[in-house]
């Protein structure tokens, strides 16, 4: 279709032109049928089970300390029922300041990283969270967890070389398959099997590279999506979606066996 990328994509190859672009689909949801399922929820998501006022009052910070500092506080918002209900779990205090959180797609276990040096996670549903992992060559500071399943993760650091764990996070090693561009701002995500794993940075324009050995080695998937922003963003099932302010959002289906 029309606005679909240049020839080539900056010397990349023609016969990699093989991502469909869906410029024209940035206004609006991608499956109409679920828009109303999608709104239903919107209001209660949005407030999660307290009022507008209790929301402003913790946005804006008021604390009635009079000692002008923040007190803003970082929860875990849980629903039982697809966003209908919504209760609020405090972090512990080692953990305000979090980075957002990880699940694991093969067990109810849940992942975050704090402050960039802390890695913590939960098994009953953010109630109790585990003291800051200490394991050996788990050094650096991390920016993103990428996780297979209970086994099998990666840690983004920046400025560095990720890392990756085959034991549960025992033990880590460097991903030195990624020496070349470790100073970029990388970001990876595992397809729904966990069988491709997917990284994006950019060097001059965006790079997407492809993984089936889960970073042992890599494929340059780049084709002709020549943005100077942007990167993955989602998978759904084995299609990998990237996204880019300069060309909008783009799918492509990798085989999996």
């Amino acid at each position: 279709g029309e606005g679909g990328g240049g020839e080539g994509g900056g010397g990349l190859g023609e016969d990699e032109d093989d991502w469909s672009h869906k410029l024209w689909r940035q206004g609006q949801l991608e499956y109409n049928a679920t828009c109303s399922e999608w709104n239903s929820v919107g209001r209660k998501l949005a407030f999660a089970g307290r009022s507008q006022l209790e929301i402003t009052s913790m946005a804006l910070d008021v604390t009635g300390t009079g000692t002008g500092r923040s007190a803003r506080e970082w929860y875990v918002l849980k629903s039982p029922n697809f966003g209908a209900n919504w209760s609020w779990v405090r972090l512990p205090q080692f953990l305000q300041g979090v980075g957002g959180l990880v699940a694991d797609p093969t067990s109810d276990t849940i992942y975050v990283i704090s402050g960039g040096s802390c890695i913590s996670h939960s098994a009953d549903h953010a109630e109790s969270w585990s003291p800051c992992w200490k394991a050996p060559g788990l050094t650096g500071r991390f920016r993103q967890l990428v996780v297979r399943d209970s086994r099998t993760m990666v840690v983004l650091r920046d400025g560095d070389v990720p890392l990756r764990t085959n034991d549960g996070g025992a033990s880590w090693r460097r991903m030195e398959s990624l020496a070349s561009v470790a100073r970029r701002q990388l970001t990876a995500e595992y397809s729904w099997s966990g069988k491709t794993l997917a990284l994006s940075g950019v060097a001059g324009q965006l790079f997407v590279w492809v993984s089936r050995d889960d970073g042992d080695t890599w494929t340059d998937e780049s084709g002709d999506y020549s943005a100077m922003s942007g990167g993955v963003a989602q998978w759904y099932e084995s299609t990998l979606y990237i996204s880019s302010l300069g060309q909008g959002i783009a799918s492509k289906t990798f085989e999996e066996e």
